[in-house]
C-alpha cells in the first residue's frame, strides 16, 4: 500500500459508522490480540488544552528516559502526525504493516468509525515498539471514546471543560463532563485542570464513585515571571524558574497540569525542566515574526477562543488584528465570532478542506461591527491580510491553520 492508499483507507471512512459505543472497538481489539492491554498510558481528556498537555507531557517522559508513545488528533498535515514514538512520526511502512492488520480484523465486523481504525493503529504500534508509556488523548468526549477501550490508566488527566460538541455530549457542563469524566477508572488517579465549579463538582463526584485519587491543579499557585512570543517562565507550587517552550497565557495554565501529572508519575524535576523547556506544538498560540507578524492558534470554540484573546491581550495589550476565521459549521461559530471581534480590526474568512466547513459567506455574516471580507484560498487570505499593517491572527480550525503554517515555513525556508 502506498501512503495515498493507507490514508484513504481511514479518510474515506465515515465519521459514524455504526450506533455510538464501544462494542465495534472492543471486538476489533479482541482479534487484534488486546494490544492496549499491555500499554502503560496516561489517559487525557478534555475541551481545550488536552493536546498542548498531551505534548508536553510526552517531552517530559522522553527526558525522563522513556520511550514514549504520544496519540494526538487532528493531524496537520499528514496522518502519520497522530501517532508518533519520541517525537518522531509512525513511518509509512510501520502505518502500512499494522493498516494491513486492521483491515483484515475488521472483516466481518460493522465497520470501524475512521477514529477506531486510527486508534488501532495507534495500540498496534505501541505495542510492536514497546513503548514505556503512551500518552493518550481522547478524540471526542470520553465514555464512550475509542481510547477508553484500555483498562486501567496509570493517570487520567481531565484539562478545562467547555461547551463543544454539544449534540453528542449534552447540552450543558455538567453533561459534557460526565462524557469526558468515563475516563476515570477504579482506584486509578486522576489529575484534574482548573474547572468551572459545577465541572469540578462532577469530577470530584465521579472520583469518589470510583475510588480514584484526585489531585486539582493550584492555579492559585501559579506566578508567570516572565513571557514573550518566544517563550515564558514561570513558577509553580514551590518550583521556581521553570521554562515553557509553548506561548500563550493558557499554556502555564496546562503545564500546571503536566507538573502535577508528573509528580502522579514520579518523575524527577530535572526531566520535567527539560521537557516543558523542549515542548513543541504547532499552531498553538504560535508566533510568526514579521511585517505583519502571523501567530497561529487552533482556537475551534468559545472557550478556545476566550483563551486565545487573553493570550492576545497579554502579549499584545494595544493591538487590533487582522483575523482569518474558518470553522466547521457544527460549532458555534457566533460565539467564535463574538468573542473575537472586540479585537478585530477586520475579519478575512474561508473555508478548511472539510465537509463540515462552514462557507465563508456565512461566516462572514456572522461579523456584526468589523469588516468581514472572503477568500477563496490560504494563498489568496493571506495576501488580503498582508495589504494591512496590523498582525494576523489565523484560528478556527486546525485544518486549515496547518496549511498557513506550512505556507509560512515554506516562506520562512525560501529566505523571505
Amino acid at each position: 500500500m502506498n501512503e495515498k492508499q493507507i490514508t484513504s483507507y481511514y479518510t474515506d471512512t465515515p465519521k459514524d459508522t455504526h450506533e455510538p459505543g464501544l462494542a465495534v472497538m472492543e471486538a476489533l481489539m479482541a482479534r487484534l490480540g488486546e494490544p492496549q492491554a499491555s500499554l502503560r498510558c496516561v489517559h487525557i481528556a478534555g475541551t481545550n488544552g488536552k493536546g498542548s498537555c498531551a505534548a508536553m507531557l510526552a517531552a517530559v517522559l522522553r527526558a525522563a528516559g522513556y520511550k514514549t508513545g504520544l496519540f494526538t488528533s487532528p493531524d496537520l498535515n499528514s496522518l502519520r502526525e497522530r501517532i508518533q514514538i519520541d517525537g518522531t512520526c509512525i513511518p509509512l511502512s510501520a502505518l502500512a504493516a499494522v493498516t494491513e492488520l486492521i483491515r483484515q480484523a475488521a472483516v466481518g465486523l460493522p465497520e470501524p468509525s475512521f477514529f477506531e481504525k486510527l486508534t488501532a493503529a495507534a495500540f498496534l504500534y505501541f505495542q510492536q515498539e514497546r513503548c514505556d508509556y503512551v500518552v493518550l488523548e481522547t478524540g471526542l468526549g470520553g465514555r464512550l471514546d475509542a481510547t477508553n477501550v484500555i483498562d486501567a490508566p496509570v493517570c487520567s488527566v481531565i484539562m478545562p471543560i467547555g461547551l463543544d460538541h454539544m449534540d453528542r455530549l449534552g447540552p450543558d457542563i455538567p453533561a459534557i463532563t460526565g462524557e469526558k469524566a468515563g475516563i476515570i477508572k477504579p482506584g486509578c488517579p486522576v489529575v484534574c485542570a482548573g474547572q468551572s465549579p459545577e465541572a469540578e463538582a462532577v469530577i470530584r463526584a465521579a472520583c469518589r464513585e470510583r475510588g480514584a485519587p484526585l489531585r486539582l491543579t493550584r492555579e492559585d499557585r501559579l506566578t508567570v515571571l516572565s513571557q514573550s512570543p518566544a517563550g515564558q517562565v514561570i513558577a509553580y507550587d514551590g518550583m521556581d524558574g521553570i521554562s515553557l517552550s509553548l506561548v500563550g497565557t493558557y499554556q502555564s495554565r496546562n503545564a500546571c497540569a503536566v507538573i502535577e501529572t508528573a509528580r502522579v508519575l514520579d518523575i524527577g524535576e530535572a526531566a520535567l525542566r527539560k521537557g516543558l523547556a523542549e515542548a513543541r506544538w504547532p499552531c498553538r498560540f504560535e508566533y510568526f515574526p514579521g511585517q505583519p507578524p502571523f501567530l497561529l492558534d487552533g482556537a475551534h470554540n468559545p472557550h478556545g477562543a476566550a483563551a486565545l484573546v487573553q493570550g492576545l491581550k497579554r502579549y499584545f495589550p494595544k493591538a487590533r488584528y487582522t483575523f482569518i476565521l474558518g470553522t466547521m459549521a457544527d460549532k458555534d461559530c457566533q460565539g467564535i465570532v463574538d468573542t473575537l471581534e472586540p479585537l478585530a480590526a477586520r475579519f478575512i474568512c474561508l473555508a478548511p478542506d472539510s465537509p463540515r466547513a462552514m462557507a465563508p459567506e456565512a461566516l462572514a455574516a456572522l461579523v456584526r461591527s468589523a469588516p468581514a471580507r472572503c477568500a477563496a484560498s490560504r494563498e489568496e487570505a493571506i495576501a488580503m491580510a498582508r495589504q494591512h499593517p496590523e498582525p494576523v491572527c489565523a484560528c478556527g480550525s486546525l485544518y486549515y491553520v496547518g496549511v498557513l503554517r506550512k505556507i509560512l515555513m515554506g516562506e520562512t525556508e525560501d529566505g523571505l
